[in-house]
């Protein structure tokens, strides 16, 4: 345990250990937060507290900005117009860097973790050996030099391990109510009246569970595919029909988008 120990507090493991320390409590805080755990009371304190902050940076941002703006005129917009160049060309500088790393599209907490874990878990397992292969050599050399080729093995090696992960972590914003128009959706109900019936549409992502009802007398029922014909913002609810119902030069249309949302509204008319 003594050895172990030795090991975790010796130069550079212990900078590992520390951000590994950082990473591990914020992994803690997205859990808790995660589990949707309230810890604290005084909700209504809190956001008291929380928009009182928020006007006082909205009320600092606009003093910056008029600040900024009169220094921008008396200067003839030359400098900071540079500036602002400068940093943006600094931003998409740093964004091609992690890109070409294989950490693009990646969260920079989840990237930077792994590279912390990784970095630790290198130091801390070729440490001793290091030293003892280059004893010759000065201990503060061998150690810097150790700790700088642990955090660039496991950077490039952290950039690779994550690019399977990149499909995960694309937003798939869930089509609006006027997308769903002319779309078919999948009934989940037993049936479909004039005042209720369930129905799901696959967005590409988890789906979307839709209350539905349907004006005209059918046999719709579970498993059976409907067309949404449009959405009826004070019940909350769309309004769907078979799609038997439709000829069958309508039924070809319903691949494209804009024509199905036509066929939608023609038929809602009626």
């Amino acid at each position: 345990m003594t050895t172990f120990l030795a090991a975790l507090l010796a130069f550079p493991t212990a900078i590992f250990t520390i951000l590994l320390g950082v990473v591990l409590a914020y992994w803690l805080c997205v859990i808790i937060g995660a589990a949707g755990i309230d810890m604290l009371d005084g909700d209504s304190a809190l956001e008291g507290g929380a928009k009182a902050m928020s006007g006082a940076f909205e009320g600092g941002a606009k003093a910056t900005s008029g600040i900024l703006e009169g220094g921008a005129k008396a200067l003839g917009g030359h400098d900071v117009g540079h500036a602002g160049h400068s940093h943006l060309h600094d931003a998409e500088a740093a964004t091609g860097l992690l890109a070409a790393l294989g950490f693009g599209g990646i969260p920079v907490t989840v990237s930077v973790s792994l590279v912390v874990f990784l970095s630790w878990s290198l130091s801390l397992l070729s440490g001793q050996a290091t030293h003892s292969l280059l004893s010759m050599l000065p201990s503060w050399l061998v150690s810097t030099g150790l700790g700088l080729g642990c955090f660039v093995v496991a950077t490039v090696a952290s950039g690779i391990a994550v690019r399977p992960l990149r499909p995960i972590f694309i937003a798939k914003k869930a089509p609006g109510r006027e997308a769903l128009m002319g779309r078919v959706c999948t009934i989940s109900s037993g049936s479909v009246t004039a005042k209720d019936g369930h129905a799901t549409f696959d967005d590409g992502a988890a789906g979307l569970i839709l209350n539905v009802f349907c004006d005209k007398p059918n046999q719709l029922k579970r498993g059976q595919p409907a067309l949404i014909l449009g959405y009826d913002a004070e019940r909350g609810v769309y309004e769907v029909e078979p799609v038997d119902w439709l000829l069958p030069q309508e039924m070809e249309q319903l691949r494209d988008p804009l024509k199905a949302a036509a066929i939608a509204r023609a038929r809602a008319q009626r």
